[in-house]
């Protein structure tokens, strides 16, 4: 054993470093121990009323058991259904041991437990499915429910009766999850536009005709989904409590001449302090510095997950709207305030210095948190020691694991209930299954809602060919007093089918702007109807810039590729396109129609004056054109850009061109390339503002411009090495960068073209090998979450290094064992991971 004696907290530490690494190790950084004179409180298995005992609520507020172990065991997710039930996803093969032993074990269980008595605890369980491996998510959905357990995604039923399923059918395969629980699919949410939504997962998925169909989101989030009452997404990443998508995220993806749209995997949370009751050493990283404070309690979040916006209608109104937040490392739930402005959301912590839940048991960690039918805020609380998985479990806290006895028992778990402190009379509710269609409309009224969700989902499982549904559904979009309740009818008429010109008319001139805002989304399938194209004309025309109203109806005029639709577009955005948002609402609506719109724009006088967003608005069209790769449009945008009366207008296009043309292998700025000679290059050249671009022209035979050398061919040892490292990357870099190299907001930085790639190979191999910390700029985008080290050998760091750097289109030189190992010897000393700064030096 290494010993070595380091100041810090205050304290002399003693650390001591195994001589076999963890998973989660950084190579050659100094785990510093806790001091020997510290003195951690004990964490002993608390019984459940023990264990209530430990938990304190923000004022005016109790906690309530409602189900514990042997009812209910490693709990993960739960969700009531329409009868009251609460279904519960038990991930029992989650870390068995510090090891992770066993962790494949069919144990898994997906059970539904129920209060036959009334008195709001749990007192019956049935198990739905058993024999999973680390099931993940569920959600009740018609007649049975929807399962993510991997690698599949699956509806199971239960046709005989018994309450257990006996049939399923497969939606979706390749469900991640089993290498790496935390970084997969997980969270299965119905969303107000009748889809179901999946944390960590690129698509949405809905049944229609019988059929389950998918179609494409932007992704987001790690573990854990939540809704607003518009329908907004929020999720999460370990470090970085709320995120959102300000608007339906399968807009965003539509062009991908244009790339993903702004607005979605926002952050929305900016304030990241967390305020334990207790001491908590025992945190993954709790050895490096600003992870804990000088108590010895987590600074920060590093473990967040699972938000939830609060919707019910038993917590006091002030909690309305406010989203919650678990953090299991602290044992806690954060609370935040969500400000809105136009399209922007902005959240900050409302219990300063302190927490809206928080125990002084460190066995407590909420990982779920969910709205019930009673209109109160749950908590699941998966009770034990060992949070952290073991690919990234350190020394430093398997150590305290196994001194401080956190790795047994397992098989425990807790589900707790947040209502006001004062006695409450528990409300009954009637099962939705007993409701008439009157009674389930009225439901899209209530003021809680979890009420209204489950009352839409349900009618639209089983409203189609209803005309009673129709009816009544019209009738309150129309007349109901609830905005809410408008807005839901909407969206239920559009999930069975039966949404009319009539009611959409009627929608788009409530006076409520949020049912407006879902009239014209829920009208798209009438956006060529002349009348319904001039009441959203006319909701345009006095839509404020910047906000939510107008940019959703230049998100849905995309969605219908017609000349009114177009000229309406182009209106909008030349009387304002100084919204970043705006100009990406309307891009991702315009796929191969961007050379049309451009020459629409600069057909109308009325777009002549240089005004804010003008000229990105072309430099983003003209790089869709470039990116689209028809030699024709091309061609024809060259004649369009020469043209043009206003310099301004030339060197936007011009802008727009070169920031489209493919970089060289080695991230160097690269040329456009054509079969022939521009038609419009002789004139191109006649304009000085032009210069850069005619120079990036080039064609067979172009005077001074000769072919760029190929890039070297691997060898074979070389192509071994390349392949190795494409495995070593989907096993463990492609859950935060992904398979495509392009990371993921909140998470991961892209690797296409980074500098930190394909500079100095010196550079990519201390950052591999000893991880990076601290503010990093990529691709002009901030980013400061820490970049763990590739714990591996010098053949392996050498493989991952080759594979990113000739993947994606990269031609930089491939990196050997041997240059791997004279790096390592060079930085032998080193005990902490690199900063920016210092990689530049």
């Amino acid at each position: 054993m290494e010993m070595a004696l380091l100041t810090g907290f205050g304290f002399v530490w003693m650390a001591t470093l195994p001589s076999v690494f963890q998973a989660g190790d950084l190579p050659g950084q100094q785990q510093q121990g806790l001091p020997e004179e510290l003195v951690v409180p004990p964490s002993p298995v608390l019984s459940p009323a023990e264990a209530l005992s430990s938990l304190r609520a923000a004022d005016g507020l109790r906690v309530e058991l409602v189900a514990s172990e042997p009812l209910v065991v490693d709990p993960v997710a739960c969700v009531f259904d329409g009868e009251g039930r609460l279904w519960v996803c038990e991930m029992r093969g989650y870390m068995p041991d510090v090891d992770g032993r066993g962790e494949r074990e069919p144990n898994g269980v997906i059970a539904i437990l129920e209060d036959t008595d009334g008195d709001g605890r749990m007192d019956r369980r049935t198990p739905f499915l058993e024999g999973l491996v680390l099931p993940r998510a569920v959600a009740p959905c018609e007649d049975g429910a929807l399962v993510v357990s991997p690698p599949e995604l699956f509806f199971a039923r239960d046709t005989d009766g018994d309450g257990r399923a006996d049939e399923r059918q497969v939606i979706a395969t390749g469900m991640e999850g089993l290498h790496s629980p935390e970084h997969a699919q997980n969270a299965i949410l119905y969303t107000h536009r009748n889809y179901y939504r999946l944390a960590n997962a690129p698509f949405e998925f809905r049944r229609l005709g019988g059929e389950w169909v998918q179609r494409r989101t932007a992704g987001g989030g790690q573990w854990g989904l939540a809704q607003d009452d518009l329908g907004r997404i929020f999720f999460n990443t370990n470090p970085d409590p709320l995120r959102a998508d300000l608007f339906a995220s399968h807009y965003a993806v539509r062009n991908p001449n244009h790339g993903r749209a702004g607005g979605v995997n926002v952050r929305v949370a900016h304030d990241f302090d967390v305020f334990p009751i207790r001491m908590t050493p025992g945190v993954n990283r709790g050895y490096m510095a600003g992870v804990l404070r000088d108590d010895f309690k987590l600074a920060r979040f590093t473990a967040a997950c699972s938000p939830l916006i609060y919707r019910g209608d038993l917590l006091p109104d002030e909690y309305r709207g406010d989203a919650f937040v678990c953090e299991p490392a602290a044992n806690l739930v954060k609370r935040f305030r969500i400000e809105e402005e136009g399209l922007t959301l902005t959240a900050h912590g409302v219990d300063e210095g302190g927490e809206f839940l928080a125990s002084s048991d460190e066995r407590f960690r909420p990982v779920h948190l969910m709205d019930g039918p009673d209109g109160a805020l749950y908590v699941v609380d998966m009770y034990r020691g060992i949070i952290q998985h073991r690919i990234f479990v350190t020394s430093f806290l398997r150590k305290q694991i196994l001194e401080r006895g956190l790795e047994e028992p397992v098989g425990l778990g807790r589900i707790w209930r947040i209502v006001p402190a004062a006695k409450i009379e528990r409300r009954a509710r009637r099962p939705l299954s007993e409701l008439t269609w009157t009674d389930l409309i009225a439901r899209l009224s209530s003021a809680n809602g979890w009420a209204r969700d489950g009352a839409q989902r349900l009618i639209v499982e089983e409203g189609e060919g209803s005309q009673d549904a129709f009816e009544l559904l019209s009738e309150a979009v129309r007349k109901a007093d609830s905005e809410a309740a408008r807005r839901h009818a909407l969206w239920a008429l559009s999930g069975i089918g039966a949404l009319d010109r009539g009611v959409c008319l009627h929608a788009l001139s409530d006076p409520s702007e949020a049912v407006r805002i879902a009239a014209v989304a829920a009208s798209e399938p009438f956006l060529r109807d002349p009348e319904i194209q001039a009441r959203v004309a006319a909701l345009a025309e006095g839509a404020a810039p910047g906000g939510r109203l107008r940019h959703q109806i230049l998100l849905s005029l995309g969605r219908v590729s017609c000349e009114a639709g177009e000229a309406l577009m182009a209106r909008m955005l030349t009387a304002c396109a100084d919204s970043s948002l705006e100009r990406q609402a309307a891009l991702g609506g315009l796929h191969e129609a961007e050379l049309r719109f451009v020459e629409r724009l600069l057909g109308g006088d009325e777009f002549s004056e240089e005004r804010p967003g003008r000229a990105r608005l072309l430099s983003l069209l003209a790089r869709a054109v470039v990116n689209e790769g028809k030699s024709e449009r091309i061609e024809a945008l060259f004649e369009d850009l020469v043209a043009c009366e206003e310099i301004w207008q030339r060197s936007a296009l011009a802008e727009g061109v070169l920031s489209a043309c493919p970089k060289t292998p080695t991230g160097e700025p690269g040329f456009l390339r054509s079969s022939r000679e521009p038609r419009a290059h002789a004139r191109l050249t006649e304009f000085a503002e032009l210069l850069d671009l005619t120079a990036a022209l080039v064609w067979p035979g172009k005077p001074g411009y000769s072919e760029e050398e190929p890039v070297r061919p691997l060898t074979d040892r070389e192509r071994a090495s390349f392949v190795r490292g494409q495995g070593l990357y989907a096993q463990t870099c492609s859950q935060c960068h992904r398979s495509s190299g392009r990371g993921e907001g909140g998470k991961a930085p892209s690797l296409r073209y980074s500098p930190f790639v394909l500079g100095p190979p010196g550079r990519l191999v201390r950052i591999l090998m000893h991880g990076l910390v601290g503010a990093i700029e990529v691709s002009g985008e901030k980013w400061d979450a820490d970049m763990p080290a590739f714990v591996a050998g010098d053949e392996d760091i050498a493989a991952i290094a080759t594979f990113i750097r000739r993947e994606w289109g990269h031609g930089a030189d491939p990196i050997t064992p041997k240059f791997v190992a004279a790096v390592r010897r060079e930085t032998r000393r080193r005990r902490q991971p690199y900063t920016a700064e210092e990689l530049e030096d």
